[in-house]
């Protein structure tokens, strides 16, 4: 994140707004109101747990943030507003904030708390199936319509649900059942949402109307309503009915001989490695992993979530494959709905839900915009179009501005801008070929641009509907006036005023001190043999580094120095004891580096006043608080401020 949005963040508050009455002004600056709840977040947000509400807390914020309104109102002054770049700058950012705050809060928000509320539940259902996938042809519909329409009059007329669905339904595996499909939970397979839908929206002992899913058409009925069993961790010991090709007899019989052993102490792991017929698992300690309802057996679910405690351990039960032992390791409930909403959001925005429910906003959208479409021009548009429209090169020939769709908010677009739009999508004209229909393709890309319409509607209502996003906008266009200003009046000025920065380090040269420093040499052996070292360490309290390097790097660059100025209080030279020429430190030995440090000091320097060239850093950071301090003192003297005592003093709680 750059630096100017961090100052933007910094300074965004407000979630809620409230009438001129419930929400007094605390002040105002050249009559700009600043309401209580405004100052109340920022204080709140920026201070945490240290917001304590005492007098001396808020007074200091108070006037951090009365400083903060005067540098925007400078910002107005100078018409910083009005810069197109910035205006461009502020476009851009409203412009991220809105794709993720329509998606976020309007769709996705409201899909994760959906599929959150109903994984609290667990649903035994059944249901009546009648065969019609996605890509049924039209007979094959009308059929299966007219046979879900024959069972859903049954049910009408009295019959039992499951007598119609051994009846008629065409689901093999559960109509034999009567049409009992076991106990679901949410998120069901992309596909089935409008059977999740069905199923969470019919109360208990009830059918559904006819719905739809990819596999065809349902009614589907809630015999059951329990809490969500959530996901177990487990392991378990198989021993198989059939084992390699034979049937295994007394499987059952020694199953309960291990139980037997595993009561009186026996250890899991080592039974399940030497007895179980899992070859999967049997090497992990029969680790299966964490499974949720309808992933195993019935018989092996029910056993598993029966163990009340981590560690327990089931007594042999009997599945379709043979007899198993289950261990739990941890049970995973439903974590809290922010936790949970983290892990939601990517399941949820990958799920054709997310498509669906997008759809349905863009068509709330459009009905609360009194959307309005010219269908005859649109009709004149596509009879205007040939083959050529699915070239690359395509140009529209009809450049009309009557209009094409609007919204009541005055928002209007043309065959003109819809034509534009169709020319720039060259990637879906070219999808389709000469086979095709120009109608076809053109239908897609009035859909999509309709669909682009019907946003651009919402964002602008973005601060209508919601005053949160309008607080949050007015924060991020004062923060680009505040980092503009301040880059203005002080940043740029710290930098460039060379007379301004001299002047200002003659006043201040006495806060521009070099300590006590000395002159060394850091010697680096690339070793960590005491024998090495020492020797290396002992030769150089006598030798120059030249000697020491002709010395010991005859075969390779064992041993290199550098030389260092180090302040005396360096954690390289803290142990030294009496700080003069020649003095070493001690070898420092970094195992992980495989290396061998130590430094000798060659001159001690005096304490001296650094010159401007040197602190010149320091001096243009201590240069520009000044600058600040001079600006805001004069800002205060240009600006009328008047701070509502009473309003303040209802804040005061310490």
């Amino acid at each position: 994140m750059n630096y100017k949005l961090l100052i933007i963040i910094s300074f965004v508050f407000v979630q809620n707004l409230f009438s001129q009455d419930s929400d007094p002004v605390l002040f105002s600056v050249e009559g700009n109101p600043v309401q209580l709840s405004e100052f109340e977040y920022i204080y709140n947000k920026n201070n945490g747990d240290l917001a304590d509400y005492s007098k001396q807390s808020l007074e200091e914020y108070l006037d951090l943030y009365v400083n903060f309104k005067l540098k925007v109102q400078r910002a107005r002054e100078l018409g910083l507003d009005t810069i197109p770049s910035l205006k461009k700058e502020l476009a851009g950012y409203r412009r991220q904030l809105a794709d993720s705050y329509l998606v976020d809060n309007e769709v996705s928000e409201q899909l994760i708390k959906e599929v959150y509320d109903r994984k609290q539940h667990d649903l035994e259902v059944s249901h009546i199936l009648i065969l019609a996938s996605a890509k049924a042809n039209d007979n094959d519909v009308k059929r299966a319509r007219a046979k879900i329409q024959t069972a859903f009059d049954a049910l009408k007329n009295g019959e039992a649900f499951d007598a119609v669905a051994k009846k008629l339904s065409e689901d093999k595996n559960s109509a034999a059942k009567g049409g009992n499909i076991g106990f679901v939970t949410s998120m069901l397979p992309d596909g089935f949402y409008e059977f999740e839908n069905a199923i969470y929206n019919t109360p208990v002992g009830s059918y559904s109307d006819v719905i739809r899913s990819d596999y065809g058409f349902h009614i589907v009925k809630v015999n059951e309503k329990r809490p969500a069993r959530g996901e177990m961790e487990v392991a378990h010991i198989l021993l198989r009915k059939k084992y390699k090709g034979q049937e295994v007899k007394n499987a059952s019989a020694t199953m309960d001989s291990l139980y037997n052993v595993l009561q009186k102490g026996g250890n899991f792991e080592d039974i399940c490695k030497k007895h179980s017929q899992d070859t999967k698992t049997l090497n992990k300690g029969g680790y299966l992993g964490s499974f949720g309802i309808n992933q195993y057996d019935i018989a092996f679910e029910n056993a598993a979530f029966a163990l009340k405690n981590d560690g327990d351990i089931s007594k042999p039960i009997e599945t379709k494959v043979g007899y198993h032992i289950i261990k739990r390791i941890s049970k995973k409930d439903l974590s809290d709905f922010k936790t949970a909403q983290k892990r939601l959001k990517s399941t949820v925005s990958k799920a054709d839900r997310f498509k669906i429910a997008k759809e349905a906003l863009i068509e709330q959208i459009k009905t609360q915009g009194d959307f309005k479409e010219n269908k005859q021009a649109y009709a004149n548009f596509v009879k205007g179009l040939d083959e050529t429209f699915f070239s690359y090169k395509w140009t529209p020939s009809v450049l009309s501005e009557e209009t094409l769709i609007s919204f009541n908010n005055g928002q209007k677009t043309s065959i003109r801008d819809f034509a534009n739009y169709c020319k720039k999508e060259s990637r879906t004209r070219l999808r389709y070929n000469k086979n095709s229909l120009p109608s076809e393709a053109a239908d897609a890309l009035y859909e999509s641009f309709v669909n682009i319409q019907a946003m651009k509607y919402e964002e602008a209502n973005l601060e209508k509907k919601y005053p949160e996003f309008k607080a949050l906008m007015r924060e991020y266009r004062e923060g680009i006036l505040l980092f503009e200003a301040t880059e203005r009046e002080v940043w740029n000025k710290a930098s460039t005023d060379t007379i301004g920065l001299k002047n200002f380090y003659q006043e201040n040269a006495q806060n521009y001190q070099y300590k006590e420093r000395a002159k060394v040499f850091e010697f680096t052996i690339k070793s960590t043999d005491a024998k090495k070292v020492k020797k290396i360490y002992k030769e150089s309290k006598k030798k120059s580094p030249k000697e020491l390097m002709a010395m010991f790097n005859k075969e390779g660059q064992f041993l290199s120095h550098k030389e260092l100025i180090l302040d005396k209080d360096n954690p390289s030279l803290a142990k030294l004891k009496k700080w003069k020429v020649n003095e070493r430190s001690k070898p420092n030995v970094d195992i992980k580096k495989n290396q061998s440090v130590f430094y000798k000091i060659t001159e001690i320097m005096a304490p001296r006043a650094k010159k401007l060239e040197e602190a010149r850093g320091y001096v243009i950071s201590d240069y520009q608080d000044s600058l600040e301090k001079r600006w805001i003192s004069d800002l205060k003297s240009k600006y009328k401020i008047d701070i509502n005592q009473s309003v303040f003093d209802t804040l005061v709680k310490n």
